[in-house]
């Protein structure tokens, strides 16, 4: 660790690889840290959950397009040009949207899924049983969590593969800094989206089934229901967020487990609770590492005065790690560990992830199918990490099958 003053630089290639030593100088020494890149970012449990569960705190990340950085200033304004996204909404408009379609993300109706996507994870391993190697990311993680939303939607297998590439590219999108060619690319991958789903949501509408696209179509409460722009962002979203969370689950918790064969133990025995060792993967090594709140008024944070109109950076993933709230044994991986629903991995308030139980769901059936299955699995390579700040995980991550059980 360097020994001048601690700072939160995501871009230093130490932080990328293992960033919880930084965040632990940062919780120590500077835990309302003003950052090189101009927001503050708060590493403390009780920090970071006090902004996110403040509901005066707002979301949107610049007010116009003006205010963006001067590369980024049309895809700025194309968000502004279309229905926003719920991501970038705040109450009233967020609460009106979110109760009209959180009836068709809750457990229960997840819950309902979880045969379907038992099944598309067991064929998957059953086409992998025969490789000696495979990139646990591109051929596995990713493929899991994409196909079980291509199908929850009804939309056709045959077009999974350019759906994907778009959603590849709309997914740097997340991130708050692109560079020109990541928002050259993420303009051109909304146009053929936007086109592809507004004619697969009317196909849909004169075509109804047991499908989440019919249940999005046909949501209403009190007369009101998603009108045909709020539909296509809302099914965009899925395609863009909805899948990258598990992605970096799988990835982050597989990894987690192969570096602690102890705990890889306990999963394949069945000696652990899945749900909580879900939950434990979630909180050790968070897929989403940050999210971040404008004040809309003067706060005091961590006995900090923070002026409005601050962007404030919650450190999920430093959270997650905070002795102060989880015990001396906060940087120790235990699946079995009480209370580790209480993450901050899929946020907390107003805005907590919509998909929580879903990508629960599919990160358990994904990793306790896959350890399971292949007891001999081990790691071919060290794997490389994809440079993001807020959607942190592998990019490459080349592994031994083994032989199957």
């Amino acid at each position: 660790m360097p020994t001048d003053a601690p700072s939160w630089n995501p871009f230093d290639p130490e932080f990328l690889i293992d960033p919880y030593p930084h965040y632990a100088r940062l919780r120590e020494e500077d835990p309302v840290h003003r950052t090189p890149l101009g927001p503050l970012i708060v590493t403390r449990y009780d920090d970071a959950n006090q902004v996110l569960r403040d509901p005066t705190t707002s979301v949107r990340r610049f007010e116009t397009h003006e205010e963006a950085p001067v590369h980024m200033r049309e895809l700025q304004q194309r968000r502004e040009e279309r229905p926003p996204s719920i991501l970038g909404l705040d109450p009233p408009d967020h609460t009106r949207l979110r109760r009209l379609v959180q009836r068709t993300f809750t457990p229960r109706a997840i819950g309902r899924m979880r045969e379907q996507t038992v099944s598309i994870v067991e064929s998957l391993l059953d086409d992998l049983s025969g490789r000696d190697r495979i990139d646990l990311i591109a051929d596995y993680a990713f493929v899991v969590p994409f196909t079980v939303i291509h199908r929850m939607l009804g939309l056709p297998d045959a077009d999974m593969a350019k759906v994907r590439e778009w959603s590849g590219a709309l997914t740097q999108t997340l991130e708050p800094f692109l560079s020109p060619e990541q928002v050259t690319a993420a303009m051109h991958a909304g146009e053929k989206m936007d086109t592809y789903l507004t004619d697969a949501i009317e196909w849909k509408r004169h075509r109804p089934g047991e499908d989440l696209l019919t249940a999005l179509t046909e949501a209403e409460e009190e007369g009101d229901r998603l009108d045909s722009g709020e539909l296509l962002s809302m099914v965009s979203l899925l395609f863009i967020a909805g899948h990258e969370t598990t992605v970096n689950l799988i990835g982050n918790g597989t990894h987690a487990l192969l570096r602690h064969p102890e705990q890889m133990e306990l999963v394949r025995s069945g000696l652990s609770d899945d749900e909580t060792m879900t939950d434990e993967l979630l909180r050790y090594d968070s897929p989403v590492q940050t999210s971040g709140r404008r004040l809309t008024r003067d706060t005091v944070i961590g006995g900090v005065e923070v002026a409005a109109d601050e962007m404030v950076l919650t450190a999920l993933g430093s959270a997650n790690r905070d002795p102060a709230f989880w015990g001396d044994a906060a940087d120790t991986l235990d699946v079995t560990r009480a209370g580790a629903a209480r993450h901050l991995s899929f946020g907390s308030g107003v805005h907590h992830c919509l998909g929580a139980a879903l990508a629960r769901m599919e990160g358990e059936i994904g990793i306790t199918r896959l350890v399971r299955r292949f007891p001999d699995l081990a790691l071919a390579d060290e794997p490389t990490y994809n440079a993001r700040i807020i959607l942190r995980g592998r990019e490459t991550f080349p592994l031994i099958l083994g032989s199957a059980a």
